[in-house]
């Protein structure tokens, strides 16, 4: 048996590494999301599945992710494999907004350190929680789902001026990250942060969609690719199955690496993000 735990898999990339690794033979997967009643998609998805089981937890609330972890260990043996964290402020009417968007600098003020502590500090928060489980499982990896919005050289090479709450902040996770791998090495951890591409989630979006969100992230592929950065949208299908398979295939020499989702270390020069 293989136990997975993502935390955020209410919607998008979350829900669909709910899908797919609870397909994988002998898996047990565990949903980590903040309602579990509003969850209507993960509702949906696997309300036959035997081997999913849903869990509340807020990553600003420490001990609620205390509270999960123990819920897991009471059914696996007190052991987790992997964690993926996928938990993120996505609110469009937040993520696009650049420091001139704000009334005042106090209404600034409140926005980026609401951002921080879903985006930062939940990154510490989780792995801080499920850290004995997975110290006792014999897998130990820890994918953290990040954003090529969190490299300042891609940043610069795609103009991108606003979502600034959103970017500052996930930079702050790629960070933790990045520390927590260095922490957790000589254990035989493999932790990394994973850029998933631009991902066309909005179908999870509410019960209908969110055609207004879609549109703005299939404006961001068009400025990207005119602005000579190879971009589509992708799925989050297509996106998770990259990540899955990315996911198995980690070797203690990728420990700490930022990555991107089709393989090998995130790099400019290189990237081709949904190509």
């Amino acid at each position: 048996m293989t136990s997975y735990a993502i935390i955020g898999a209410s919607r998008g990339i979350g829900l669909e590494y709910v899908r797919q690794l609870a397909a994988k033979p002998g898996s047990t997967v565990f949903a980590v999301v903040r309602n579990a009643a509003k969850s209507i998609h993960l509702q949906a998805a696997t309300k036959t599945l035997k081997n999913v089981h849903v869990l509340e937890a807020d990553v600003v609330d420490y001990p609620s992710l205390q509270k999960a972890a123990k819920e897991i260990g009471e059914v696996t043996g007190g052991k987790l494999d992997c964690l993926i964290h996928n938990a993120a402020r996505m609110d469009a009417e937040y993520i696009t907004k650049g420091f001139d968007h704000y009334a005042s600098m106090d209404e600034l003020d409140a926005d980026f350190i609401t951002s921080y502590k879903i985006n930062a500090l939940g990154v510490i928060h989780s792995i801080s929680a499920f850290l004995p489980l997975l110290r006792a499982g014999p897998t130990k990896k820890i994918v953290v789902v990040s954003t090529a919005g969190a490299d300042p050289k891609f940043v610069r090479a795609a103009g991108i001026a606003d979502m600034t709450a959103y970017g500052m902040t996930k930079a702050a996770a790629l960070i933790a990250t990045t520390k927590w791998a260095i922490k957790l090495q000589n254990e035989g951890f493999i932790v990394v942060s994973v850029s998933p591409g631009l991902v066309d989630t909005t179908g999870t979006i509410g019960e209908h969609g969110d055609p207004a969100t879609q549109a703005l992230v299939l404006g961001a592929a068009e400025a990207m690719t005119q602005r000579g950065i190879p971009v589509r949208a992708e799925t989050p299908e297509e996106s998770v199955s990259a990540q899955v398979k990315l996911l198995d295939g980690l070797q203690p020499s990728d420990n700490g690496s930022f990555m991107v989702h089709s393989g090998g270390e995130f790099n400019l020069d290189q990237l081709s993000i949904g190509k």
